[in-house]
Parts: structure tokens; sequence; C-alpha cells
């Protein structure tokens, strides 16, 4: 059990170990560093790279690295002008990219708050009016229900005048037939009254003629 471990631990290195190689290293500060064909001075030069030229370490012995290039190119140079700290002047490049990055992503936020400061400002303006219709519908309903309270009394009122007006009509019409039977009754009374005058007259006139009679006959 322990070999197998030991086995697959020192498996396990192996595999990880050429991903590190693989990682980023940078040519320190200098001039050119020229990168061979083999470990030593005699080999032929493939390339010359600059300060601060990015390269993927894929091998290492001794002094000596096998580095890939950017381009492609495979070769050996010297440990001591690599590092794995990019150069001060990438830094202060990167610092600035990054600064000028900010820099527009703040433009930017400012450009955003700004859009979101009108449209939170255009929000309340359409809230403080959709507020001030809610109170005028409101308003108007309440007076609408005032108005229809005020129809309904109306309408009580209407039809008690309506009822009152019916018994008053039937009151008069009671009131017109006793008058009528008033008038009739009145215009008899006269009739009779005259007719009653007439016959005292009459009679009074029958009694003054035989008493004249009588006393033409006395004479």
């Amino acid at each position: 059990m322990k070999l197998s471990s030991l086995f697959a631990s020192i498996l396990l290195i192996s595999l990880l170990a050429p991903q590190v190689l693989m990682g980023a290293w940078y040519v320190k500060p200098s001039a050119e560093v020229p990168v061979r064909r083999g470990q030593g001075n005699d080999y032929k030069i493939i390339a010359v790279v600059n300060s601060g030229t990015e390269v993927r370490i894929l091998e290492e012995q001794d002094d000596w690295a096998r580095v890939r290039l950017a381009s492609g190119k495979e070769g050996w140079i010297l440990k001591r002008y690599l590092d794995d700290q990019p150069p001060l002047s990438q830094v202060v490049d990167g610092l600035r990219r990054e600064k000028e990055s900010l820099i527009q992503e703040l433009e930017a936020s400012k450009n955003q708050v700004e859009e979101l400061t009108r449209a939170n400002e255009q929000a309340q303006q359409e809230l403080t009016g959709c507020m001030s219709q809610r109170d005028q519908a409101r308003q108007e309903l309440a007076a609408l229900k005032k108005d229809t309270a005020d129809v309904v009394r109306t309408k009580q009122q209407l039809s008690a005048a309506r009822q009152q007006l019916k018994q008053d009509q039937e009151r008069i019409s009671e009131l017109t037939i006793e008058n009528s039977a008033l008038k009739k009754n009145s215009t008899l009374m006269w009739f009779l009254a005259g007719a009653g005058v007439l016959l005292i007259g009459w009679i009074i006139g029958l009694i003054t003629c035989r008493n004249k009679r009588r006393r033409n006959t006395l004479l």
C-alpha cells in the first residue's frame, strides 16, 4: 500500500511538474539575450530576446532552461536571465492600462448612474403624476358617490312628491265633486226660494184681489 501511494504521488508530481514549468517566465532587464539550439555558447543562436520578453519553460538542466517563444520557436537560455516576475516596466504598463480601464469603467459607471438618476427622476415624475391622478380619481369618486346619494334622495323626494300630488289630486277630485253637488243644491235652493217667493206673491195678489172685490161689492 505504501509503495502504491508513493508511486501515485510520484506520478501526480510528474504530471503536474510540466504544468508548473509551463508557467509564464520573463527575461530579466539586460541587453539582448540569445536563445541557442543547445546548452552552451557553442550552439547556434536561433533567436535574440529583449528584456521583458515572455517565454514558457519546457525543461530545466543545470544552468540552462529550454523555453518556447511566442513565435513557437524552442531553444535554450541561461536561467539567470529568467525571472517568474514580470519586469517593472511591464508592471507599470499593466497598472497604467488597468488604471485607464478603471477610468473607463468609472466613466461608464458615472454615465450609468446619470442615466439611472434621470430614469429615477422620470419615474418620480410619473409616480407624482399617477398619485395626482389617483387623488383626482378619488375626489371624482367621492363626488360621484355624493351625487349618487343626492340623486337617490332626489328620487325619494320626487316619489314622495308624486305620492302627495296623487293624494292632492284625489282630494281635489273629491272636492270638485262636492263643490258640484253643492252648486246643484244651491241652484235648487235658489229655484225653490224663487218659486216660493212667486207663490207667496201670487197668494198675496189673490188675497188682495178678493179684498178689492169685497170692497166694491159693499159699495
